[in-house]
């Protein structure tokens, strides 16, 4: 198996760029689904077991999206990956309202980062010359940073039992893994270290409202929140709360001046679930209620920005634990985000200093 995967790493070398060439945009449903088939067959048995046509399938999918930093692995099919990114979406509620930005490559854009509200027209004079203003404006890049969903290991006894569904297993697998990796730095990301991190909400968002208390919040404090949102950016479609559970906990039992609960449930076909008349969005990587923590963000969600890559790799790896006689598999997956418009998305903040 070592020798076909050499062989098939020398085609993808050798016919990458002829094969990202020739991609159809209008795909054939009946290749889509034999390509799955012989994805399955690889996951089931290794390439060792494909035939010479099959496997020239498998590589001329592989060259399409394979990374020069991530040889040995094949590009997973579209079936596969729709069913990951589907099942991803349980894991990360940012991810949900975000603007996905999905690219065929993973080549840095530079990317302009500014503050909306800072920009206005001015009235103009009849033969008078437009004057200039030169827009404060950062240029921050969006990369594609690598992912991997640590070694899942499959009994061999599963992986030839043809009963089970091992694509959508293994899919099930990758996304709980991969999602919950995600949405920790879609929130948590610094953007620096080693691997440099995404820099994800918590780092990106600069502009806050102070609690009165360390550890508790008043409804008054969520609704000062709201309003520092320019009223253009709350008649966005995406304009949203985002904390965690037990914020959301602690809110459904508040009420406020008039006796009224600021939590209402959602009316299905009507109207989502809101607090003080704003749909919010449940995302566990968000902090707690603390001094200087970001507990809760407000704004429109849609100029926070997920690149995320097309291609998906897996590898397989066999020798590694044929002595417990299981099969393991390695995916890979590549994202970057950024805050496009700083005036967009607001935080609330305990007050104080966090502890380190």
């Amino acid at each position: 198996e070592e020798e076909l995967r050499r062989q098939d790493q020398t085609y993808v070398d050798e016919n990458e760029e002829e094969q990202r060439n020739n991609q159809d945009p209008d795909k054939d449903p009946q290749q889509d689904e034999k390509r799955g088939q012989i994805f399955d067959k690889w996951m089931r048995h290794g390439a060792s077991e494909l035939s010479s046509e099959e496997r020239k399938a498998l590589r001329e999918l592989r060259a399409q999206g394979v990374a020069p930093d991530e040889k040995g692995g094949y590009t997973v099919p579209d079936t596969f990956l729709a069913k990951v990114v589907e099942q991803m979406k349980s894991y990360g509620g940012i991810a949900s309202v975000a603007q996905i930005l999905t690219t065929s490559d993973g080549r840095t854009m530079e990317w302009a980062t500014a503050d909306g509200t800072a920009e206005v027209g001015v009235l103009l004079g009849e033969n008078e010359e437009a004057g200039e203003e030169d827009t404060e404006f950062g240029m921050d890049s969006l990369g594609a940073l690598k992912m991997t969903s640590k070694i899942i290991r499959v009994s061999n006894e599963l992986l030839q039992d043809s009963a089970i569904d091992m694509e959508a297993y293994l899919a099930r697998r990758i996304a709980e893994r991969i999602g919950r990796g995600e949405a920790r730095y879609l929130i948590q990301g610094t953007g620096t270290g080693t691997p440099k991190q995404p820099k994800g909400l918590k780092a990106s968002v600069t502009g806050t409202t102070q609690t009165a208390a360390a550890g508790a919040v008043k409804w008054q404090e969520i609704l000062a929140l709201k309003h520092s949102i320019d009223p253009a950016y709350r008649r966005g479609p995406k304009f949203r709360l985002a904390f965690n559970d037990n914020t959301l906990k602690l809110i459904s039992e508040m009420e406020d001046g008039q006796g009224r609960p600021l939590w209402l449930p959602d009316i299905v076909g009507v109207a989502p679930a809101s607090v003080l008349n704003v749909p919010y969005v449940i995302d566990q990587e968000i902090d707690d209620i603390g001094a200087g923590k970001k507990f809760m963000f407000c704004g429109d969600f849609d100029r926070f920005i997920i690149r995320r890559v097309r291609y998906m790799i897996l590898k397989r790896l066999v020798e590694r634990y044929a002595e417990f006689d299981q099969t393991g598999f390695l995916a890979f997956h590549r994202f970057d985000c950024i805050l496009e418009d700083t005036s967009a998305i607001k935080a609330l903040v305990g007050k104080g200093s966090a502890s380190s």
